[in-house]
Formats: structure tokens, sequence, C-alpha cells
């Protein structure tokens, strides 16, 4: 038997660091993220192959489990795969190849994306009827398993895929609509601890809490702005939200020379609108861009690492290919 699965990342379109505090965002599911590859094979093996960290191991099943320990101690990307394959019973072994088509830890949701994309594969070969529901529960639970604490936005987007408007009571709506979204990420490289850089904004609006809540409630109305500018399908306001939300958020405090640098070269290039994605501090920038997204591309990849992508409505899915009779 041979399964093939993926799901999207996501980038955080609006909203970062004011949606800690119930203020609402925005996120969207992209067409890069995390395409698996299931085998079956006719011993009690299982395979798991990463070719992004050049990652290859092999253990056995016993009793159809394989009952994986993860080292609380020296977390991986790997153990998102494991936990995820603890939750079956397998008649057969079989090898997963799993192909990471975004960057890792810069705020793109690549842990939720392995995981859900793992689920699914892993599902489908087992015969196990999980509808998006399960899969987005099941997923967040592991999360919180290997993380302490996670927010289930990553996997809803993964799993559901399309545009969505986190509210002031962290619920996730989809903002159906017909625009295109065209868009560059550009990785600088540098990492970044979220946690440090929401406790620099904690501190910043417990010194100046006047002037920090006006910065929070602008980005408020600015995000509820976007959304109905993605319904109108106005391209031009659209770009103009962006700029203004970097503004914000080079306010707050989270902005770098390395992000502003590739915030203002792919303006500079001709994309209409480019900010920050996720908690700042380093990671990557994305760049709307309506028109000529080809020459912009071009241009900042010679600088930066970069991948275009777009809007990714479908969310997870999967299908087996072969089924030996």
């Amino acid at each position: 038997m041979k399964i093939k699965t993926f799901a999207p990342g996501k980038i955080i379109l609006f909203g970062e660091h004011v949606v800690v505090y119930k203020k609402p965002a925005i996120a969207v599911a992209i067409s890069r993220g995390v395409n698996v590859e299931l085998d079956s094979r006719c011993d009690n093996n299982i395979c798991v192959n990463i070719d992004l960290i050049n990652y290859s191991s092999q253990l056995e099943l016993v009793d159809k489990k394989l009952n994986y320990q993860c080292d609380e101690d020296n977390k991986q990307i790997t153990d998102y795969v494991y936990e995820a394959i603890n939750m079956f019973e397998f008649e057969n072994g079989f090898n997963l190849n799993i192909d990471i088509n975004m960057y890792l830890g810069v705020g793109l949701g690549s842990s939720a994306t392995i995981t859900v994309a793992t689920i699914k594969a892993l599902a489908l070969y087992t015969d196990t009827n999980l509808t998006k529901e399960d899969i987005a529960e099941y997923a967040h639970n592991i999360e919180i398993k290997i993380q302490g604490a996670a927010s289930p936005i990553d996997t809803a987007m993964s799993t559901y895929g399309g545009l969505i408007y986190i509210d002031n009571e962290s619920k996730l709506n989809r903002i159906d609509c017909n625009m295109q979204l065209p868009l560059l990420v550009s990785n600088c490289e540098i990492s970044a601890n979220t946690g440090l850089l929401v406790e620099s904004v904690r501190k910043k609006y417990e010194k100046y809490p006047e002037i920090i809540e006006n910065i929070f409630s602008t980005a408020e109305e600015l995000v509820n702005e976007a959304k109905d500018t993605f319904i109108e399908n106005d391209s031009n306001k659209l770009a103009n939200l962006i700029n203004i939300n970097q503004g914000l958020l080079d306010a707050l405090g989270v902005n770098t020379l390395e992000l502003s640098d590739m915030i203002y070269k792919v303006r500079g290039y001709g994309a209409t609108g480019s900010k920050l994605t996720g908690s700042g501090g380093g990671g990557c920038i994305y760049a709307y861009c309506p028109d000529n997204i080809d020459e912009f591309y071009n241009k900042i990849s010679e600088d930066y690492l970069t991948f275009k992508c777009e809007q990714s409505d479908s969310g997870v899915y999967g299908e087996i290919i072969t089924q030996d009779k």
C-alpha cells in the first residue's frame, strides 16, 4: 500500500502579539507545508525518514504498537511523528517519508503541520475513520503533550485550511472570500525566543499601559478592517493595512534591523505590502504581491531564503495510491 498526504503550514497575516490580549487576528493556511508518503512493509519495522533534517531511524513494533518514549530533556521535531504513531495499532510496519517544504521553528506552524499530515497518513493506513475535527483535536493534544501548552490555532489551520479570523474569545471563524493571496515568505535565518518577545511586550504594557492599550485597540480596529477588506476584494487597501500593522509591531519593539531590511527591500522591488509574521525578533516576513510575484521573488531570493505560496483552502488531505489485492 502507498499513501500520500499533505497538510498546509500557516502565516499570521494580522494581529501578532495583540491576540495574546484577547484581540482578534487573521491567519491563512498556505500552499507550502508537509508531504507524507507511507509505504507498507511485510515485516514489523517502522522506518522514519526526514530529509530536511537528515534524519533516518528504524524501530520495531511490539504487539502491534510502537510505544516510543520521547526524551523529556531533549525534545525534537521527530517527537511529533512518534507521538502520532503511538496513537495507532498496526498489523505490519511501514516506511514513512516526511518531506518538509517550509521553514522550521519560525512561526509557520511546522510542528502542527507535521503532526496533522502524519496522523492523516496513519489513519488511512489503519483504516481508521477520523474526521477533520478528530485530527485537529488529536494533533492539538500531541502539541500540548510535547510543548506543555499550545494554542489550537496551528493545528486547526493545518487541518481545515482557509483564511481564518480569530475573534476576541479565541474562536476560529472562516472568512469566505474570492480574493487571491500570492505571497512571498522570506527567512532571515535568525532564531528568536517567542516567550521572551511576549514578555517584552507585557513589560511595555505594564510600564506604559495607556499608550500600549491604544496600540492594541488600533490593532484590533485594523484586523477587523482587514477582515472586511478580504470580503470586499480590495487589494490596495489590504496592502496598506499590512504596512500599517508592521508599524504597530515596530512600535511594540518586536522588529529587528534584519527583518526591517527584508521588509523594505521587497517593498522597494515593488511588493505592495510586507511585514514580519509571528513573534518577531527573527524568523520570517511575508510580502503581498498581487502583481509580478516572479520578478520580486527572483530579486529577494538572491539575498534571503524565500518561497512563493498562496492560500490553501482544503486543509489536510490524503489518498491511497496503490493497494495490494
